[in-house]
């Protein structure tokens, strides 16, 4: 039998996929570089790497945050013979595996890197919507912070803050300060309205690949508290608030497990040349994570079944069936939804400020 060995499984996320694989049957071992796991490994360290894993095994890999994270499980796994499945949400990162494969586009090992929301989830969403040839993506995160708080995912954010993020304006890859746009977007409830702030995804590399029509990709994020914005906003633009605010980080994570929001979702908004925009996303009460860990355990049951397809480093879309995604998280209890939604874009405002229409 082929073994799913989930780095990272004490994580939140990772401890997340370890769950549902096991509920689906299948065997699963937990590594990490603490000694209370079925296995002992470091990603970083490649005598660790080669001590563990072997030829045909199925590795998933959460262990976060992948800001600081090299390509050296990727490159060890590609010369043991091993699939590797990630839930990188660092767009330096996936540009680093993404240059990787340009370098190993022969490999028949499996390579699916954000594998997640971000990108998996994004790419899935454009097919449910039914745009074949997209001009413009936005992606919109309304984060769970009750329940996703943890020191992997507030190092991620945090670290984004206080630089340039990077997104796609006119087939151009644009920099600019995050937090230094914001935009309104429409969930259904239980979120309901948000007023999500300009940040960085992986997105933007991963997506053109998939859709060389794509001239617009951005992202943004909702902290689902209007003071929490506000404070990391200023931050952005305040070195010395910023420094105040990473060093309460570890007051910051507990004091968002009482006060965050227990609702959470993710959607896209998908746009043609000729204007037509759709919406499509995924919604749930309080466990809207499990949207971001559902590509990695549907790819990882194909894998162990043989049924997977690709080879080499999987594209985006490529990595989940988006029809097998949307049964199975609705399985889970996730909402899907989705909408055609007419906007009047105010050029003169900026190519972010958007004004919805009533429907007629």
């Amino acid at each position: 039998m082929k073994r799913i060995i989930v780095i990272g499984g004490r994580g939140f996320f990772g401890a997340a996929v370890t769950e549902a694989l096991r509920r689906e049957g299948q065997r699963v071992l937990v590594a990490s570089r603490q000694s209370a796991t079925d296995l002992r490994l470091d990603p970083e360290d490649t005598r660790s790497i080669h001590e563990v894993l072997r030829l045909g095994d199925i590795v998933i890999d959460a262990a976060g945050p992948f800001q600081r994270r090299s390509t050296m499980l990727v490159e060890t796994c590609l010369a043991i013979g091993c699939d590797l499945i990630d839930l990188a949400d660092s767009l330096d990162f996936v540009a680093k595996v993404d240059e990787l494969g340009k370098r190993a586009s022969g490999s028949r090992v499996r390579v699916l890197t954000a594998c997640s929301s971000v990108s998996a989830v994004s790419a899935a969403l454009i097919r449910l919507a039914d745009v074949e040839a997209p001009v413009r993506v936005s992606a919109f995160l309304a984060p769970a912070t009750r329940s996703t708080s943890t020191p992997a995912t507030t190092s991620s954010f945090l670290s984004a803050i206080g630089r340039d993020v990077r997104f796609l304006r006119d087939g151009a890859l644009i920099r600019q300060p995050a937090f230094s746009e914001t935009r309104a977007f429409g969930f259904p409830p239980p979120v309901g309205n948000v007023r999500a702030w300009l940040a960085e995804s992986a997105d933007v590399i991963t997506l053109p690949r998939a859709w060389p029509t794509l001239r617009h990709v951005d992202f943004w994020v909702d902290t689902r508290r209007a003071l929490l914005n506000q404070l990391f906003g200023a931050a952005a633009r305040m070195p010395r608030l910023l420094s105040v605010v990473r060093e309460l980080e570890h007051v910051g994570r507990p004091l968002a497990k009482l006060v965050g929001a227990r609702s959470g979702g993710f959607a896209v908004d998908v746009e043609d040349a000729r204007g037509r925009h759709m919406v499509a996303g995924f919604v749930h009460a309080a466990h809207s994570h499990i949207v971001a860990v559902a590509p990695a355990v549907l790819a990882a049951r194909h894998l162990v079944a043989g049924t997977f397809e690709a080879t080499g480093f999987v594209s985006a879309d490529r990595c989940v069936n988006p029809f097998e995604l949307r049964e199975w998280l609705q399985k889970s209890g996730i909402t899907y939804f989705e909408r055609s939604v007419p906007l009047d874009v105010s050029r003169a405002s900026g190519p972010t400020t958007c004004r919805r229409r009533r429907r007629p």
